[in-house]
């Protein structure tokens, strides 16, 4: 009766004495970034960053100032200088005699005025190029922002889900700082700064 009464008590007391079995750290939780939000920025200050601005107001000004330009008017100037020599002429009389000039210069000038660059200056279609290339420029930066930033929400997801020290984690943790690195290439600096303000 007494052993059999001793087993459960030996039982209650290994429980007692042993350690509980040991827990996984918790994984650290990150607040949310939202990517949107994000992305509209980083591509803002990629732009700017980049030297161009996003609206076209210079392109008209300079169209207005190749208007402008009809006011003011072509000037040629135009010099000719004739040689000493004798030169025969011709008198009232009707008689040939020759005389003796000396070097003579002489200055001609026009003023031209092209008044119908007021309506159409000819330098539209340059602009209006220009224009075109300044808007694909911006949306070409735009989509390498996105794209860096896309690859790195999803190589931080996958860093946060893999175990520590494992060959995933590794190449994750590249991937994020790879990304991170081209980011911050685009935005002189500012993403690893964002991040570093949400983490505070």
């Amino acid at each position: 009766m007494l052993l059999a009464l001793a087993f459960p008590l030996v039982a209650i007391a290994l429980q007692v004495i042993s350690p509980p079995p040991p827990q996984p750290a918790p994984k650290k939780e990150t607040a949310a970034i939202p990517l949107g939000d994000i992305a509209q920025r980083a591509a803002h200050i990629a732009v700017k960053t980049a030297g161009i601005t996003e609206s076209d107001a210079e392109i008209e000004r300079m169209a207005t100032r190749a208007r402008a330009s009809a006011l003011l008017p072509e000037v040629r100037v135009m010099t000719k200088a004739l040689s000493a020599g004798p030169r025969d002429y011709i008198s009232d009389t009707g008689t040939v005699a020759s005389s003796y000039y000396g070097p003579s210069y002489s200055i001609e000038g026009s003023l031209t005025f092209h008044l119908d660059r007021l309506a159409y200056s000819g330098q539209e279609a340059r602009l209006e190029r220009l224009r075109l290339e300044r808007v694909e420029a911006r949306t070409r930066i735009t989509q390498k922002v996105i794209d860096e930033i896309a690859r790195w929400s999803k190589a931080t997801a996958e860093e946060r889900d893999s175990p520590e020290g494992t060959e995933q984690h590794a190449e994750a943790t590249a991937r994020r700082v790879a990304a991170q690195m081209a980011l911050d290439v685009w935005t002189a600096g500012w993403f690893s700064e964002y991040l570093e303000g949400k983490a505070r």
